[in-house]
């Protein structure tokens, strides 16, 4: 069912008493007439706030189902457990023409700087896993790499998404005693202030750096996947220290979208990061394996953009602070692109759920079949 649809046949009951005690009569009548099929109209209907936040319903709507229409307090009858809304029909691709490759991964610094610390088989599983999405980036032959990783060691000038639109990107892993782990990419500023222009053109509050210092969030990831050496990356940072907003990265991806379909260079799309982990003191090594696999049933059902509904707590509450850098990959794919997970490993002693993920772009998908 349609976020919109229910939002608004929520709010018309919320606004109409005499609606609502109609609609708690004749829940199946009552909500075909606002645009509710029966499965829905129950959960409406029985104040089931869980199964409407993962619909992406906004929270301050959905508490009017249980506290007002049901008149339950204490919300008593919800969990706030996640499940993937697998009923509604997803809608037809329509990935930009230009786009030839999207996928994530984890840049956890571990996996290469002491992959000792981890279970061996674990490990392996891992690594194949990026030696899998290396083929199929490989394959796609890109022209450019646009990747995403969140802010670590860097300083920039504001909250904003950052784009790097530097010649070049260079970087190590001294920070985790490794400067022998170093990276050294070239970059492609045209192409780069492309992207920083769309955005302001649209509205959106973006940070343009000709130097992005590279840490463990790209060199991880890209010294595992780079196909070639001489192929152009783009960084775009995301600052969740700083910012945290799961709409405002599905809407800079969205926006990304008119730039990858106006220029013609075949793109290649990766995003970095998480799944869950925690640097707090004292949260440290905690992985969420629950919510961790309700983002992987999203992603596998096509469904990610999801996610980008979601108020910010609930995902900074399972340590999913990084996803926003998935969102931004996910935005600029759109909705109904379904992923195939090549790996997903939950390791304590480097601290989260790691994953490796391909999204099966529609000529991919054809070839498979």
């Amino acid at each position: 069912m349609n976020r919109t649809t229910l939002e608004a046949a929520i709010l018309a009951l919320g606004k109409d008493t005499s609606l609502l005690t109609r609609f708690k009569a004749d829940p199946h009548a009552v909500g075909a007439t606002l645009g509710l099929d029966a499965e829905w109209a129950d959960v409406i209907g029985r104040g089931d706030r869980d199964r409407l936040r993962s619909a992406g319903v906004n929270d301050g709507v959905t508490i009017l189902v249980s506290r007002w229409f049901k008149d339950d307090l204490g919300d008593s009858a919800n969990t706030g457990r996640f499940r993937a809304d697998t009923t509604t029909p997803l809608p037809d691709p329509d990935v930009p023409a230009n786009l030839v490759f999207a996928g994530g991964c984890s840049h956890v610094p571990d996996l290469l700087a002491r992959p000792e610390i981890d279970p061996e088989d674990g490990v392996r599983r891992l690594t194949d896993g990026y030696q899998q999405l290396k083929r199929d980036l490989a394959a796609a032959d890109p022209e450019v790499l646009i990747v995403t990783a969140d802010c670590h060691f860097q300083s920039f000038c504001t909250g904003a998404f950052i784009v790097g639109t530097g010649q070049t990107h260079t970087g190590s892993m001294a920070f985790f005693k490794r400067p022998d782990l170093d990276l050294a990419l070239t970059g492609d500023p045209s192409y780069a202030l492309a992207i920083v222009d769309a955005m302001r053109a649209e509205g959106l509050e973006v940070e343009e750096s000709s130097q992005v210092d590279l840490d463990h969030g790209l060199i991880v990831p890209l010294r595992q996947l780079l196909p070639r050496p001489d192929l152009p990356v783009i960084p775009i940072i995301t600052q969740p220290a700083r910012s945290f907003s799961p709409f405002g990265a599905r809407v800079f991806g969205e926006v990304l979208r008119l730039v990858v379909g106006s220029r013609p260079r075949r793109v290649a799309m990766l995003a970095t990061g998480g799944l869950s982990h925690w640097l707090d003191p004292g949260k440290f090594g905690f992985v969420d394996t629950e919510f961790d696999t309700y983002v992987l049933e999203l992603l596998r059902a096509g469904r990610g953009l999801d996610l980008g509904n979601l108020e910010p707590y609930a995902l900074l509450d399972h340590g999913q602070y990084e996803f926003l850098n998935w969102l931004i990959m996910l935005g600029l794919v759109g909705p109904g692109v379904r992923g195939e997970v090549y790996a997903y490993e939950p390791m304590k002693a480097s601290g989260g759920g790691w994953t490796v993920v391909n999204m099966l772009l529609p000529a991919k998908e054809t070839a498979d079949v």
